[in-house]
């Protein structure tokens, strides 16, 4: 009988989705408990796992929700990695990281060969293969079940990471009055961008609170954010709009997708805000990216 894993996830959506296949491998070579935020808990359950534990991130009252497992992967630190060591897990594995290292009883080491970026699913890959699974099999790879609506598309032009990861209002504006030629086909992620748009074009507005929701369209346009993660894992395909972020290493996981970027002197850019003058999303053309689109939504 496989041997039981507790493993803690990622606090991030992007790192979450990144997490995804690796965590299916482990549940192919034990039995897999999921400990994440409560924002998680229908992600986790949508993915097939049968033993999720939600928490509210209360460092006070997570160690008494921590069940007693001989092992547990940490991908991170933080206030789960913390609970995890004051319950006495007596196993506690992953790759050393700041605030992480000191709760960990069996640090595991990975070899980077220098070379361009690498996609930060390498990571979580590598982990799964160090404890024994085998992570790059296609089907841990394959979209989540989820009922879909034929056909919709999802505008979702703001950001969780600031508002220097977000295109000008205007341009949205432009590129929507162009290329959808059905509005009622189209809803709008709610945010105060989105609602500017919605207030502007007419069309509908969607909450996503549980960014789970976002699964269920066909396709998603949208800025660099957690929710196109979660959309892909979920089989939409999505067009992100990248501005301090590099797409090569943070791009939503499959060949479906596709990244629109302008490439400038600062970036990609790990600052809080934009220290200079928004020159990444400025010169991020309408043309092109009508262009990019219409060429991946051809048939």
């Amino acid at each position: 009988m496989a041997e039981p894993l507790l493993v803690v996830a990622p606090s991030t959506w992007r790192d979450a989705c990144f997490s995804l296949p690796a965590t299916r491998a482990l549940a192919d070579v034990a039995e897999v408990t999921v400990l994440c935020g409560a924002r998680q808990e229908s992600f986790w359950s949508l993915a097939g796992f049968p033993e999720v534990i939600a928490h509210e991130e209360n460092p006070g009252r997570l160690a008494s929700i921590v069940p007693d497992l001989p092992r547990a992967l940490l991908w991170e630190g933080g206030a789960a990695a913390k609970a995890c060591a004051k319950a006495g897990i007596p196993h506690r594995t992953g790759l050393p990281a700041p605030d992480l290292a000191k709760h960990l009883t069996h640090p595991l080491e990975r070899t980077v060969v220098p070379g361009p970026p690498e996609h930060q699913v390498r990571r979580f890959l590598d982990t799964a293969a160090l404890l024994g699974a085998r992570p790059n099999e296609p089907r841990w790879f394959e979209p989540l079940a989820k009922s879909r609506d034929a056909g919709t598309a999802l505008i979702a032009p703001d950001s969780d990471f600031g508002a220097h990861f977000e295109w000008p209002l205007e341009r949205w504006l432009e590129l929507i009055g162009s290329i959808v030629p059905d509005p009622s086909q189209v809803r709008i992620a709610r945010g105060p961008l989105g609602g500017r748009i919605a207030a502007e074009t007419g069309i509908e507005l969607v909450d996503l609170a549980d960014p789970t929701g976002a699964g269920r369209f066909d396709w998603l346009i949208g800025a660099d954010a957690s929710l196109p993660h979660v959309a892909a894992a979920f089989g939409t395909t999505c067009i992100v709009l990248y501005g301090p972020g590099d797409p090569r290493s943070i791009r939503p996981l499959g060949t479906r997708h596709a990244a629109i970027r302008r490439k400038v002197e600062c970036s990609p850019c790990l600052a809080d805000r934009c220290l200079l003058d928004g020159r990444c999303q400025a010169e991020l053309g309408i043309d092109r990216v009508k262009r990019r689109i219409r060429a991946h939504l051809r048939p």
